[in-house]
This record gives structure tokens, sequence and C-alpha cells, in this order.
């Protein structure tokens, strides 16, 4: 999956008409892409038999992770090639951290797992004072209605992210001292959820990273 996201964002900066062609012509494109993978990620999340019935749980997620990478694609190609770069490999030390952080830690204390329903909260905090500052920047809610700085969003993004993969990292694994784990039928939709931390970790890192 992270490899055929790698692959897809190097093509749209190797060949910019990619862009400028989505950007003014094919504007459906990363929107229905977008869609796409939200409906396929959705009906995974909600359907054990989606989840688990195969080759269909391998459609969904291929078409997941097309409709992702090529939302993705074209979102990096209004950035520096050098900061894309950066971002990655910025993202790559996060997620080795956190994964590694979550295999070799044994104190039951902090069990991960349970840790569900706070990042929920967290989560829907966090997407509303999104919303809400995108609302000021239309016109909608009046300019300045709530506190904003991009870095400090950024920031707060990637480490939210962070959390969600070693929670999910550790519903994956398991282990003696996990109270609750994903059931080892779901494993496509477990690659489906880490997947989608490391880019959610990834988007916000390039945008703190963005110095243009």
């Amino acid at each position: 999956q992270l490899l055929f996201t790698a692959a897809t964002i190097f093509a749209f900066h190797s060949f910019p008409g990619l862009t400028q062609w989505m950007t003014f012509k094919g504007r459906v494109v990363p929107m229905l892409s977008l869609l796409v993978s939200s409906i396929t990620c959705m009906f995974m999340a909600s359907s054990e038999q989606a989840r688990r019935s195969s080759p269909l749980k391998w459609q969904l997620l291929s078409l997941f992770t097309v409709g992702q990478s090529i939302f993705v694609g074209f979102i990096t190609s209004f950035y520096s090639f050098k900061t894309v770069l950066n971002a990655m490999m910025s993202t790559a030390v996060a997620t080795l951290t956190v994964t590694m952080y979550t295999l070799l830690n044994p104190n039951p204390k902090y069990d991960l797992s349970q840790w569900g329903s706070g990042l929920v909260s967290a989560g829907v905090i966090f997407l509303v004072y999104g919303m809400i500052n995108l609302l000021s920047q239309f016109g909608i809610l009046p300019a300045g209605f709530l506190p904003y700085n991009e870095a400090l969003y950024s920031l707060l993004g990637a480490s939210l992210f962070s959390l969600y993969l070693a929670y999910h990292t550790r519903l994956v694994i398991s282990g003696k001292h996990t109270k609750y784990q994903l059931n080892e039928k779901d494993y496509v939709f477990g690659a489906m959820a880490l997947y989608s931390d490391i880019i959610d970790i990834f988007i916000y890192l390039l945008r703190l990273l963005d110095t243009d």
C-alpha cells in the first residue's frame, strides 16, 4: 500500500501536466478518489462480511488504496519535492518509533488498546476545530472566529494520528497485556487502519514542514 502511494506521489511530481489537468479540467478525479476511499473504509468498518469475505476484502482494500493514493498524490503535487521527501522521512521515523514503543512496551498500565474512546473524542474535537477554521476561511463564519495557527494545528494532527497508529498497532498485534484486540480474521481491515494512520501523519507533517 505504502509503496503504491509513494509511486503515485512520484508520478505526480514527475508529470506536472497531470496536476494541471486535474486542477483545471479533471477536478472531479481527486474528489471522487477521496469519496471512494472514504466509502470503502466506512463499508469495511461497518460490515463484518466485507472485512472477512475473500476476494471482496482484497478488492475493497485495493480500491481504498488507489483512491487514497490518487488524492494524496494530487495534494503533494502542490508542495516542493524536497518538502515531500522530508515529510516522507519524518513519517518513516515517527512510524518506526511508535511501532517499536508499542511492540516493546510490556507495562499493562499503558495498554494502548484501552484508548479507543479517548482517541475518538480527541479526533472529533480536532475535526470540528478544523472545520470551524475552514468555514472562517470561506467567510461562512467571521474571520478569527477561533484562534488558529497552522504549524500548531499540523503538529497536533501528526501527534494525534501517531497515537492512533499506536492504538491500532496494539489492536493488531495484541499480546498478553492487551485488553482489546482485533479479530485475526480482520487482518485486512487492520492493514487499512494502519495505512490510514501513516498517511494522515504524513499529510500533517507535510503541512508542518512546508516553508513556501
